[in-house]
């Protein structure tokens, strides 16, 4: 009976053990965020989670990964139309509150209370449940960090990714 693959990455000596023995079903959408502009370090950080979500594709873990490309920064007038990368902010905000989504994600408001700066990270994870949001990473659970690669890991181990109440 198989338990689990070893499949490895662009660097040999990296591999992802994937659980493949009783495990339940994964049935979520997911979707990596990307800055449009990464420093060397965060793209190769983003090449290693792509290469994460084509393994575990790969495995039938995942059934396809949706990229989606987001500023760093936003300026977006409070009192407008909102961009839709601040909807995906507020949407956060509201789902898991502005303390979990610290440091990784920023807003401030300008001096005249009409505009507002929303900074996001540099890479982003979003796991959905019929278009609702089940799973969001980075973000933090009281004092523990949730990183881009504890969703990864979870996902091969065939643990849960929810972490949205």
């Amino acid at each position: 009976m198989l338990r689990g693959l070893d499949t490895w990455g662009e660097n040999d000596d990296e591999p992802m053990i994937i659980k493949a023995a009783g495990r339940e079903a994964f049935d979520g959408d997911v979707t990596v965020y990307v800055a449009e502009s990464l420093s060397s370090e965060s793209h190769e950080r983003f090449r290693a989670v792509r290469d994460g979500f084509d393994r575990l594709e790969a495995a039938e873990v995942v059934d396809g990964v949706s990229v989606v490309t987001w500023p760093t920064e936003v300026d977006a007038p409070t009192d407008g139309p909102e961009n839709e990368v601040v909807a995906t902010y507020d949407e956060f905000v509201e789902s898991v509150g502005t303390d979990a989504l610290e440091p990784f994600f920023e807003a401030e408001t300008g001096a005249d209370d009409h505009e507002r700066t929303v900074t996001m990270p540099d890479i982003c994870i979003t796991v959905r449940d019929e278009g609702e949001l089940t799973g969001l990473y980075p973000k933090r659970d009281g004092s523990a960090t949730q990183s881009v690669e504890d969703c990864l890991a979870a996902l091969a181990m065939g643990d849960r990714v929810e972490n949205v109440a």
